[in-house]
């Protein structure tokens, strides 16, 4: 058995993510496990299709076992998210291999890059990038460049590229014994607006969903027929937040907003001057945003406020392992990995009530599955997502 790990979002499941999985396939995989976010995504946003649905796809289009990333690791920044999504796979204790696509596609670059960010002159050389005045990103690139050299700070201006550098850094950092495998990728580059020969971005295919353009092209045929039975609605899931948002940031203090994960160095102050003041969340990010703050910064950060996290309140690791489906195959990693897992393993809600500790970090989750739920196209009872039975097919 050689086991391979995605970290994925699938939001949603297309073209270029089946491209991948049988790709990793047939550079010699036999088993699939995906790591994929829930409910809340990277971008600070609600996925635009449920989880549950998303993993009915994933199975069908390669995947063995979906595992789910825990929301405050899968609306993180990338270092976050990478940290979250690579304890779970070192945790299971059977992965072999984490799959990931790359724009670079070479290891080597991937590996410098990652090295470069963890050597003990990297901080004073972004410090200085920093000081002329420089968004983080690019005092970033630069002072990588001046550690590493043109082609390892060149990988950090591909989103994926990031990732897969974040991805190493984990593995580094926790000693894992899981061979990092980048896959070059192929079509529409990540969050692009054009569409490349039969792919397209996640980003084109949701704004087509929500809006009524053409998406269906873009997505195997299955994920087509899962897709239309599922419950897209016309209007964003975030604008169906909006409300609730407004609320949860007006009702905060100042003191409130600088427990926020991301809120540092005063930023407090001018989100709560921009909370009194906007009309919308647009209005907020748009008159909080500067080069040090990015948008995606504030969306992460007012997405915290809403699920009710602070920095405190982070875990810094993944507190147990839960299972939303699995084919035959993953029932073949399930069996392996309940033998040698550094993490609990459930498959039932009901089972949460054997996490002792790790039990508060399943209830947060559970929450923010009902916050979610806020956002479908029919009202649902409270719990209603957490209640739903892993999927097997």
């Amino acid at each position: 058995m050689k086991v391979s790990a995605v970290i994925c979002e699938f939001n949603p499941f297309h073209n270029g993510h089946e491209y991948l999985l049988s790709a990793v396939r047939s550079g010699g995989a036999t088993h699939i496990a995906a790591i994929m976010s829930g409910n809340f995504t990277q971008r600070g946003e609600p996925a635009i299709i449920d989880k549950y649905t998303r993993t009915r796809t994933a199975l069908t289009g390669g995947a063995d076992i979906v595992i789910e990333l825990p929301v405050s690791f899968a609306a993180g920044w990338a270092q976050r998210f990478a940290r979250g999504g690579i304890g779970i796979a070192d945790a299971l204790g059977v992965v072999d291999e984490l799959a990931f696509g790359s724009e670079c596609g070479k290891t080597d670059i991937l590996h410098k890059a990652a090295q470069a960010l963890d050597s003990s002159t990297f901080s004073d050389a972004l410090k200085q990038y920093l000081a002329k005045g420089m968004t983080f990103a690019a005092a970033r690139e630069a002072a990588v460049h001046e550690l590493s050299g043109k082609e390892s700070s060149a990988v950090l201006a591909n989103p994926n590229d990031i990732l897969a550098v974040e991805y190493i850094r984990a593995l580094s950092e926790l000693g894992s014994s899981i061979s990092p495998k980048p896959y070059k990728r192929l079509g529409a580059s990540h969050d692009s607006m054009i569409s490349d020969s039969g792919t397209a971005s996640a980003s084109l295919i949701r704004e087509r969903m929500i809006n009524g353009g053409d998406w269906c092209s873009f997505v195997p045929e299955y994920a087509k027929d899962i897709y239309r039975d599922s419950d897209i609605p016309s209007v964003g899931r975030r604008s169906k937040l909006e409300t609730a948002m407004l609320y949860r940031l007006r009702s905060m203090s100042v003191q409130e907003l600088s427990q926020l994960p991301l809120v540092s160095e005063g930023l407090e102050n001018r989100l709560y001057s921009a909370i009194k003041n906007g009309c919308s969340v647009d209005d907020i990010i748009a008159s909080v945003k500067t080069k040090r703050y990015t948008h995606a910064r504030i969306r992460r950060i007012l997405l915290y406020a809403l699920l009710g996290f602070t920095s405190d309140g982070l875990s810094k690791n993944v507190q147990y392992i839960r299972v939303l489906g699995m084919n035959s195959r993953g029932r073949e990693i399930l069996k392996a990995a309940q033998n040698v897992s550094k993490l609990p393993i459930i498959t039932r809600a009901a089972e949460a009530a054997s996490l002792g500790a790790a039990a508060s970090d399943f209830a947060l989750e559970t929450k923010c599955d009902d916050i979610y739920a806020l956002t479908a196209g029919k009202i649902l009872p409270c719990g209603g997502n957490c209640t739903e039975k892993m999927i097997i097919i």
